[in-house]
């Protein structure tokens, strides 16, 4: 059992339900002794309904799980961050955003911020090598305490190509490089298998990206990615997909490492 889970969302986004005390309290009862918030970044240009929250709700945002933090100091020790991509041109937005929270999530869902292409689909060779520049580009900056779902552009990939594998093999050389852990997210095991040319598998995490950062002094983080109270109690799921990596030997952090 993983004592923290620093990947949580909440209805601001727009596709996740419950309230933010309901997820504290499930977080409680599953015996979490650290629960961190990090609900989808709003941009300022950018407004996407049911995607990110809108900018006008980041005050509250910030406001309710401060409050739930002194509330409930005594049960569980909340962390408030943000998941957000990462584009040059909206550098100082995220400077912006880590001045209100505790930290960064980098979760690289669109290769613009007006959400258009996403990479939840079957990519191009091109927008493949795109997502993993994007990634380094964010690496490089030290805003972000860690990589959310490093896998994701495989989400819907037809195969494992020698271009995936190469692209595995550069995000992790970047992570190593900064010193960034990359997360093992659960939300995806959640979804269930699903049917592909090369077998049925999770859409993440991918059993043959994972194969490559067992190559690498990488340390891992597991990620609920909790879209809905309920899911902090999921330990099947949890189970399930640690068993897709046993044989691996991955360093999973074991010790709550935010906000410490």
């Amino acid at each position: 059992m993983f004592i923290y889970n620093y990947h949580t969302h909440t209805s601001r986004c727009g596709h996740a339900f419950g309230t933010d005390e309901e997820y504290v309290l499930a977080a409680i009862k599953a015996g979490y002794k650290v629960l961190g918030f990090s609900d989808h970044a709003p941009y300022h240009d950018y407004p996407l309904p049911g995607i990110h929250m809108d900018w006008e709700r980041l005050d509250d945002y910030v406001e309710s799980i401060t409050f739930l933090k002194e509330k409930y100091k005594d049960q569980i020790d909340i962390h408030l961050g943000l998941e957000t991509e990462y584009f040059p041109e909206n550098h100082s937005e995220k400077i912006e955003l880590l001045d209100k929270v505790d930290y960064l999530l980098l979760g690289q869902h669109f290769a613009s911020p007006s959400g258009s292409p996403s990479f939840f689909r079957n990519n191009t060779e091109e927008e493949i090598v795109e997502y993993a520049r994007f990634v380094c580009t964010a690496l490089d900056t030290g805003l972000f305490t860690y990589l959310c779902h490093p896998d994701v552009f495989m989400c819907k990939q037809e195969e494992f190509t020698p271009l995936c594998a190469e692209v595995a093999h550069t995000i992790a050389r970047k992570c190593v490089e900064t010193n960034t852990p990359v997360e093992f997210n659960i939300h995806g095991v959640m979804k269930g298998r699903h049917h592909f040319p090369d077998g049925d598998r999770y859409y993440y995490p991918h059993r043959k990206f994972w194969e490559i950062i067992a190559e690498y002094p990488l340390k891992v983080a597991v990620g609920i990615d909790a879209h809905d109270p309920t899911e902090l109690l999921d330990f099947k799921s949890i189970e399930d997909g640690l068993k897709e990596v046993e044989d691996l030997n991955l360093n999973f952090i074991t010790e709550p490492f935010i906000g410490i």
